[in-house]
């Protein structure tokens, strides 16, 4: 059963109100990748407490898991597969967060301010991610296949991007190892919060058994 089969029914309470907050997560995750990456990238200061919105994430993923599991307990018979898909795909949303964190963390081994043709070309991938959040947000809560799929069609682009940058910092000669290391695990952070957003979508646009599976998770 796909998602988007049963979202636009009339949902129960406690169901509604964790699709409520998963939207949540995904915006804050949203707001906390681009203070990182701005820290990152453009050497904009980290003028927000990362940590406290991660704790605000994390709530959200345990009142998630409450409600589905009070809902199950007293009529497991409606939304059962609902309820299974958002315990499977809350874990990305909150995943976001701890990622969020890393990047921030990786800017901070900087010996000097990011700049030049490699921090352009990750700077231009973290757009393109930035810009998934609220299709997410959008696709999850219309149950849009087809704009799923946009989503995770773009993270298809945005693996092969991270790839290119990878293998080219492993070999350039225009930056130091320091440089090299910040923007590589930068990279990679960025990729994987692109990978987490693709998997969240993948409950709109696949099977059941398919989400978060070979067809629906795209390691970055």
């Amino acid at each position: 059963m796909k998602l988007f089969n049963f979202l636009s029914d009339s949902k129960p309470p406690l169901i509604a109100q964790s699709v409520n907050d998963l939207v949540a997560m995904v915006d804050r995750a949203g707001q906390m990748f681009s203070a990182a990456t701005g820290y990152l990238l453009e050497n904009e200061p980290l003028e927000v407490d990362l940590g406290e919105m991660d704790e605000d994430v994390n709530t959200r993923e345990r009142l998630i898991r409450k409600a589905v599991l009070e809902h199950v307990a007293v009529n497991p018979q409606l939304e059962l597969s609902f309820s299974l898909l958002m315990v499977s795909i809350v874990q990305d949303a909150e995943r976001m967060g701890d990622l969020a964190k890393s990047i921030a963390k990786a800017a901070a081994l900087a010996d000097a301010p990011r700049m030049g043709r490699h921090t352009g070309k990750l700077a231009d991938i973290r757009d393109t991610v930035q810009s998934l959040f609220p299709l997410v947000r959008e696709t999850f809560v219309a149950g849009d296949g087809a704009g799923a799929r946009r989503v995770m069609d773009l993270h298809e682009d945005v693996k092969e991007h991270v790839g290119e940058l990878l293998e080219a910092l492993a070999s350039a000669d225009d930056v130091t190892p320091n440089q090299a290391l910040v923007l590589g695990i930068g990279a990679r952070m960025i990729g994987r919060v692109s990978s987490h957003l693709s998997n969240i979508v993948s409950a709109v646009a696949l099977p059941f058994d398919q989400v978060r599976g070979p067809l629906g998770r795209s390691d970055a």
